[in-house]
């Protein structure tokens, strides 16, 4: 579980930003990193992940936020 501790060592406010971390991984090619934060998420947050990389995808419709929502799933 991503806490609010472990947001404030990563200079995170919200959740979001840590979701924007992870694509943000992806989209300079740190595959491994952007998996290492997802193991850290709960299923719960894991949840709110898809449904805000599915948010991006509507809005910016990049493989970036695409390929975060199949990293994700491989977690559920």
């Amino acid at each position: 579980m991503v806490s609010k501790q472990l947001l404030k060592e990563y200079d995170f406010e919200t959740i979001e930003q840590y979701f924007e971390y992870i694509v943000e991984s992806i989209i300079n090619g740190q595959r491994t990193q952007a998996n290492s934060l997802l193991k850290n998420l709960s299923k719960k947050q894991l949840k709110q992940a898809l449904q805000w990389f599915d948010e991006c995808i509507e809005t910016f419709d990049t493989n970036h936020y695409k390929e975060a929502k199949q990293l994700t799933l491989n977690y559920l």
